[in-house]
């Protein structure tokens, strides 16, 4: 056995992977933010979702400059980028949804039926997001076996466009004047994309100027959010008015 197997961590620590890591740890921050008290929690869950995705835009240019990496290393990137993406784009965007159906209470759930309704949506979207990131990982193996150049097309929808048409439909919402979270919009959607990662379609990667054109869309998003402040979450401390909590939860005390 080589005595530096004994002397380095197991994984890739080089600037190949560093964009995957990164969004990866915002993806976590996201979670986070899901689940926290805080005022601007939607928001705080918004940016990190678009923040990983821009990560995940450019986490394979970034590693295709490395000229010398070896098979090994390759393989590795294959595993890790779907490995981070299950977590940013399959789990996380499932946990938004979610909470919304779930309620809390700032937005307490009106018909527990549909919050049934809505997990039972994002464990779907979840296993559709799972399989095709296990089928993207041995299509890009045995591609990879036959030809060193770039993926030209995707078979599928991307599981990383979630991280742009997810913040769309809060913005939206807010716009067009609710004053709840889009929790059937966000549902439809999820169904919708869950759909499209397993159908194989084909579709164009985009180059340099699509991935400009997506960015600029996401700045737009950001921008929305922040000056929309979709959606402020008042909590007890700075709305004392706020003493009710989940419905679900009072109608089963009540029946205690």
């Amino acid at each position: 056995m080589d005595k530096r197997q004994h002397l380095h961590l197991l994984g890739v620590y080089n600037y190949t992977v560093i964009l995957t890591y990164i969004g990866m740890l915002f993806s976590f921050a996201g979670i986070h933010f899901v689940f926290s008290n805080h005022d601007r929690s939607f928001i705080l869950a918004l940016l990190c979702l678009m923040i990983a995705g821009v990560m995940d835009m450019f986490d394979g240019k970034v590693a295709s400059t490395k000229k010398d990496r070896t098979p090994s290393e390759k393989l590795f990137g294959i595993q890790i980028d779907s490995m981070a993406d299950i977590i940013s784009y399959g789990v996380f965007p499932s946990l938004i949804v979610y909470k919304l159906a779930i309620g809390d209470r700032q937005y307490p759930v009106d018909h527990p039926w549909q919050a049934r309704i809505v997990i039972c949506i994002c464990a779907l979207y979840l296993l559709s997001a799972l399989i095709r990131l296990s089928y993207f990982n041995v299509d890009e193996m045995e591609r990879q076996t036959q030809t060193t150049e770039s993926r030209h097309e995707y078979r599928g929808l991307p599981v990383t466009s979630v991280a742009v048409v997810l913040p769309a439909v809060f913005i939206v919402s807010y716009f067009m004047g609710n004053s709840r979270p889009p929790i059937e919009a966000a549902a439809i959607l999820l169904v919708l994309l869950a759909v499209l990662f397993i159908t194989p379609f084909k579709m164009i990667k985009p180059g340099l100027i699509g991935k400009i054109v997506l960015l600029l869309i996401g700045i737009i998003e950001l921008s929305l959010l922040i000056l929309g402040k979709a959606y402020y979450v008042p909590t007890t401390d700075t709305d004392p008015s706020i003493m009710f909590e989940n419905t679900a939860i009072i109608e089963n005390a009540q029946e205690e």
